[in-house]
């Protein structure tokens, strides 16, 4: 209301016919879309209007929806929790068509907000041509592997259609989202604002933390992606780490220790196979369901796992095809390269990118990222990035600060989950955000993966007293308990 008497004296105060110039950064009160959410009336929805590019003179506004989930709790606390998605590249505002099933609307209003440059963002870096590219290795390369003129041509045809367009990729940074987060909180009038991460967005709630501790009363991080970590360099490793360990408990389950008994070894006799005469498996087009025959290398077997190991309930299955494998059948295997194939689609590309390439390539070393250390010499060809190699020279780089690749530090009483056979950000990479943390607590779920807070049954009670009390580490429960998914083949 203060804002819009301020624009009403503006206004009066100037020659007819003239337009008063309004305030950046502000929020505007609007529906969203239908496409997006429907009007309802539990919510309120808007656009966040910041600049592009904070750091560059006259630049232009973006425009980043939003939506006010009211909580159930008619005596809901004036501390909301704020949610953004991770990737980089994710949409943070789908979860709004399944609030009537969100537990942590019994307690507090929560908040989603899209990402600049994300998928609903004004503008979105939304690039299809890149998703084509990267689809055009599926049923001619090895492993699946995209053409990589295809994709560099892709690339740069897209960062010339977003400069075309007016675009400064220079203004999509983890530390412009943070000031994004910062600016909503503090228009909204918002006293204390509680922070839950997932994925990236755990490196982006750690940049509030370092850069706009105001008004922050708790954070919860689930899977912390650090700003230290060389995310594309260290990722073999992190994952045969994972698969070493999830083999190790595989071993100690009945219902698989025969399935399990050497099977590290036997399966890297098949990798080297592999890399001598590729197999073939045959699958579902994650496009369009249609038949799709793929071969497959070492490199492309480990994909295969390697998308297996990310969700808790795939776990199992995945130790079973890999056992399969290892006499001839790799059929088990389809589901997991599926997954593997379809998880470089649908993403913001252009907002991936330019998180990637300014801020996390120009500290990673591509000899280190091409040449991974540590690994068998059956696995030399098994590359992980999160963004294509041929973004080094097709995409526009950055010029990050040096504390962009620095732990942070922050007195904010702050909630660490990570799943024990998390492939993605490591057990290990917790353990050093906690060191930074006084009044951290951590808390690792036996038997989970990537993201469990997503998929955990304890979840919600966990959060929920969290939020409630974040100087106390909530009871964990029956979370000390590994689940049953290893004993049952039971996806929790």
């Amino acid at each position: 209301m203060a804002i819009r008497n301020m624009l009403l004296l503006l206004a009066a105060s100037l020659p007819a016919g003239a337009q008063p110039a309004l305030p950046v950064p502000r929020v505007e009160w609007a529906d969203l879309p239908a496409a997006v959410v429907e009007k309802a009336p539990d919510l309120r929805t808007g656009y966040l209007v910041v600049p592009e590019n904070r750091h560059a003179k006259g630049s232009r506004s973006i425009r980043l929806p939003f939506i006010i989930e009211k909580s159930r709790n008619p005596a809901a606390p004036e501390d909301p929790i704020l949610f953004t998605a991770g990737g980089p590249g994710g949409s943070s505002l789908s979860g709004a068509r399944r609030r009537a099933n969100q537990p942590l609307l019994d307690d507090r209003d929560l908040i989603l907000f899209e990402q600049r440059g994300t998928h609903h963002a004004e503008p979105s870096l939304v690039a299809p041509g890149i998703d084509e590219a990267l689809r055009s290795g599926w049923a001619t390369q090895l492993d699946g592997r995209p053409v990589s003129a295809t994709v560099r041509k892709a690339l740069a045809s897209a960062a010339a259609a977003f400069k075309a367009e007016g675009v400064d990729l220079a203004g999509y940074t983890t530390e412009q989202s943070a000031a994004d987060i910062a600016d909503l909180r503090r228009l909204l009038g918002i006293p204390a604002l509680n922070l839950y991460g997932v994925s990236y967005s755990t490196k982006l709630m750690l940049t509030v933390l370092r850069d706009h501790p105001e008004g922050i009363r708790s954070a919860i991080l689930d899977s912390v992606l650090t700003p230290e970590s060389n995310w594309d360099e260290e990722a073999p490793a992190n994952i045969l780490e994972v698969l070493r360990r999830v083999l190790a408990a595989g071993q100690r389950d009945e219902s698989l220790r025969v399935a399990c008994k050497d099977l590290e070894v036997r399966f890297l006799k098949v990798l080297a196979t592999a890399n001598r005469k590729p197999v073939q498996v045959r699958v579902r087009n994650p496009r369009d369901g249609s038949p799709l025959v793929v071969r497959l290398g070492a490199a492309g077997l480990m994909n295969s796992v390697y998308a297996g190991l990310e969700q808790a309930g795939t776990i199992r299955p995945t130790l079973l095809a890999m056992d399969a494998a290892t006499r001839g059948d790799f059929q088990l295997l389809a589901p997991m390269l599926e997954a593997d194939l379809g998880s470089s689609q649908g993403a913001a590309w252009g907002m991936r990118l330019a998180v990637w390439c300014n801020e996390e390539l120009p500290f990673e070393r591509p000899s280190r990222i091409l040449h991974p250390t540590g690994l068998p010499k059956e696995l030399r060809g098994f590359v992980q990035t999160a963004v294509p190699m041929e973004a080094l020279d097709a995409w526009p780089q950055g010029h990050p600060d040096a504390r962009e690749n620095e732990p942070v530090s922050s007195a904010v009483p702050i909630l660490i989950v990570s799943g024990e056979f998390d492939p993605d950000t490591p057990g290990k990479w917790a353990r050093a955000t906690l060191a930074h943390l006084p009044n951290a607590h951590l808390m690792t779920l036996p038997g989970m993966s990537h993201a469990p807070l997503f998929t955990h049954p304890e979840a919600a009670r966990i959060m929920r007293a969290f939020f409630a009390d974040p100087r106390r580490l909530p009871d964990p429960g029956t979370v000390v308990q590994v689940p049953p998914f290893l004993l049952s083949g039971v996806a929790r």
